[in-house]
């Protein structure tokens, strides 16, 4: 679900139920980014009133492949001068009738080795041959035979229409597309023109976040064979990476969920491998390709996620650190070394594990097998601690004796927060998607739709945000009053009440952020804390499973840290009402990284808790270029101690503090933000001054 779907659910659900109203939601999305667009609401409202007559969406009366192939009818189609093919129709609409699957990556290996003709073949009686469908009374196979059908009429238009542009290679592209009715992709631009196809189907019907797998290996043989076969050279290869690149970013402002920036479009590199020969650790010339390209481009989108194990080579590191060093956020890390294990752990088989994606961001999830919504929604640890000491009153806080105590009322409030989650997971109806359901292995064997159960793998998985204000906070609880006895537990609820605003109030501020240790601190007692907090919710959630019989996951980084903060009032680790809460599992300080590392490396990931933990650390630019080396021994070292994910924001306050105060000196400066990289001047106010601050405190300039 959207940001915008989240923080208005009620009135989205209540204008779903009419036609006007899925109009009207349509059209205050379409709205929305139009202005990203063009940088106001004046302008976009005018460019939409003037090409209403374009806006269409399908009627909900027909079934959802029936809609498809209406859309793909009614769909604009641009053709450029030169290079790939790729449009969006920001005009046309798929009707909505429940929640739109997305946050996932389609398994394009097979895309490739497919046509719209096999695809076909799913669906006919394998005796009878094609004419004679399995099943003409399901629902499900006259849906997935309709969206067949539209796939194939969008390409035989795209097709007439190349014919008759000045494409200066339209002959060529012609006939790329018309093998994708009836053979597999043969050559490297064409498997990267099937890739752009199907990817902008998917935007094109509405689905967000949408992933492109781990293109090194997926595309590994086209390239090799036309490079063994001399039909390109390495520099060839290169070239059209760059252009499919920044194909990808095309759409930048129509792909963006909640910010700009928030596409979802993660490329997987690298990563272990198992098959009959052994373990070994994957990459290629296309690994190398990917890196260098992104960094040679310096475009915020598309992302990079780098698969990392102790036999990764010494020299992707280093260019890893070296593209990351240019300040675009990419690529993260993933430790295969964890990863992997703790996905088996939870369920999933060990050949899905070993070839895992992730999910916008970094949630791992198995490519082409599951229906798995990694990021449906959050939970705050921080939220029930506060609701706790709001609503308890001053005779129950003065009997409570011990921080055992204490701790075991949090859980109680922490417990009704996830029995909620666990209430609203239970009400969620899913957007009947024939489209997806192509390429997802279960559904076709099932004959099942993927919104009614059809996948492998149909696990929710879950955010969750503030662990280190809510350890940070225990802990100085635990110190002050239990231990102490400096203040009793009514005296610090006050001051927190009030805000820490009165004079006398200092004294307590600076007490409750001078506590150490703190959270990302390799301490036995913080970490026993933030382990028992985080084993407490996985109990949980045990014994859930869905209407599919899918379980949640959850992990410990999440995009929410400024909106949760904005709700919630002061805390006690010294955070004011309203502030940010903590970004995933960092310690912004200018202190030797190692010891977050260490700590990060102590969490207990095991169970449910592998749903995205991502370190994030903040780097002045000089750092890694004057350490490169005993960087990349850091690198290492930190996988043999076992981080789960490691992201790298590398800016200076000074510049960041110069590009807020005057944008037009630094158009192109690239932040990391959650999991993504975006534009700073693209980014709300508060996510530019919670970035500026933790660039000073990691330089020593403030307090943390």
């Amino acid at each position: 679900m959207s940001f915008l779907k989240k923080i208005a659910k009620p009135v989205y659900h209540k204008a779903q139920d009419n036609s006007m109203g899925r109009r009207s939601i349509t059209l205050a999305f379409l709205l929305r980014r139009l202005t990203r667009r063009f940088g106001s609401k004046e302008k976009a409202s005018s460019y939409l009133a003037k090409n209403m007559h374009r806006f269409y969406i399908t009627g909900s009366k027909f079934n959802k492949g029936t809609q498809i192939k209406n859309l793909f009818r009614k769909v604009d189609i641009h053709i450029p001068k030169s290079g790939f093919i790729f449009f969006l129709d920001e005009f046309k609409h798929l009707s909505e009738d429940g929640h739109i699957i997305d946050n996932i990556s389609i398994d394009y290996s097979k895309v490739l080795k497919s046509s719209v003709y096999e695809y076909n073949e799913l669906y006919f009686h394998p005796k009878a041959g094609r004419g004679f469908a399995r099943d003409l009374s399901s629902d499900f196979i006259k849906n997935q035979l309709d969206a067949l059908d539209g796939i194939e009429l969008l390409i035989y238009r795209i097709i007439k229409k190349l014919r008759n542009s000045n494409h200066k290679d339209r002959a060529k592209f012609a006939r790329y597309f018309e093998n994708m009715i009836d053979k597999p992709a043969e050559h490297f631009e064409e498997a990267l023109q099937r890739i752009l196809f199907y990817n902008q189907l998917l935007w094109q019907t509405g689905h967000g976040l949408n992933g492109l797998g781990r293109l090194d290996k997926i595309l590994e043989d086209c390239y090799f064979d036309d490079l063994n076969s001399g039909l390109i050279t390495q520099e060839d290869a290169y070239d059209l990476i760059k252009s499919f690149l920044k194909t990808l970013h095309t759409y930048y402002w129509y792909k963006s969920a909640a910010l700009m920036g928030d596409t979802g479009q993660v490329i997987i590199l690298g990563g272990k491998y198992d098959d009959e020969y052994g373990e070994y650790y994957f990459y290629n010339d296309l690994t190398y390709m990917f890196i260098r390209a992104i960094k040679e481009l310096h475009l915020p989108d598309p992302k990079v996620l780098l698969r990392v194990s102790s036999e990764t080579p010494r020299d992707l590191i280093e260019l890893s650190l070296e593209t990351i060093n240019t300040g675009i956020g990419s690529p993260l890390f993933s430790n295969d070394e964890v990863v992997i294990d703790k996905m088996i752990e939870f369920g999933y088989d060990k050949e899905d594990a070993n070839n895992y994606v992730v999910s916008a961001c970094w949630e791992p999830s198995a490519v082409g097998k599951g229906f798995e919504q990694n990021n449906i929604n959050f939970i705050s640890y921080l939220k029930p601690l506060n609701e706790f000491f709001d609503n308890e009153t001053e005779q129950f806080l003065e009997n409570v004796n011990s921080f055992g105590e204490l701790f075991n009322s949090y859980k109680y409030y922490l417990k009704k927060d996830a029995d909620e989650l666990i209430a609203f997971l239970d009400n969620i109806e899913w957007n009947n998607d024939p489209l997806l359901s192509l390429f997802i292995d279960d559904c076709n064997e099932k004959n099942m739709d993927i919104s009614q159960g059809g996948a492998k793998y149909n696990h929710y998985g879950i955010t969750t945000v503030g662990l280190a204000n809510t350890v940070n906070s225990l802990y100085a609880i635990k110190k002050l009053v239990f231990e102490d006895r400096k203040y009793s537990l009514n005296e610090l609820n006050k001051m927190r009440k009030n805000n820490f605003k009165k004079d006398k109030y200092q004294a307590i501020l600076t007490d409750l952020k001078n506590v150490n240790p703190r959270f990302g601190m390799d301490d036995e007692e913080i970490l026993d804390i933030s382990n028992e907090i985080i084993q407490f919710l996985e109990d949980c959630f045990k014994d859930y499973t869905n209407k599919f019989g899918g379980k949640i996951k959850f992990g410990l980084s999440a995009p929410s840290y400024i909106s949760a903060g904005a709700e919630i009032n002061a805390s006690f680790d010294g955070r004011k009402a309203g502030e940010p809460l903590s970004t995933h599992i960092s310690l912004d300080t200018n202190k030797d990284f190692t010891e977050v590392l260490r700590f990060a490396s102590k969490l207990d990931y095991g169970g449910a808790k592998f749903n995205g933990n991502v370190v994030d650390l903040m780097l002045s630019p000089d750092f890694i270029k004057n350490h490169t080396d005993k960087f990349t021994d850091f690198i290492y070292s930190s996988i043999q101690l076992g981080f789960f994910q490691m992201q790298m924001n590398v800016v200076d306050s000074k510049t960041l503090i110069e590009a807020k105060e005057n944008p037009e000196a630094h158009p192109n400066l690239i932040v990391r933000v959650w999991g993504f990289s975006a534009y700073f001047n693209d980014l709300p106010e508060e996510y530019q001054d919670l970035l500026i601050s933790r660039a000073l405190k990691n330089e020593g300039k403030i307090a943390s």
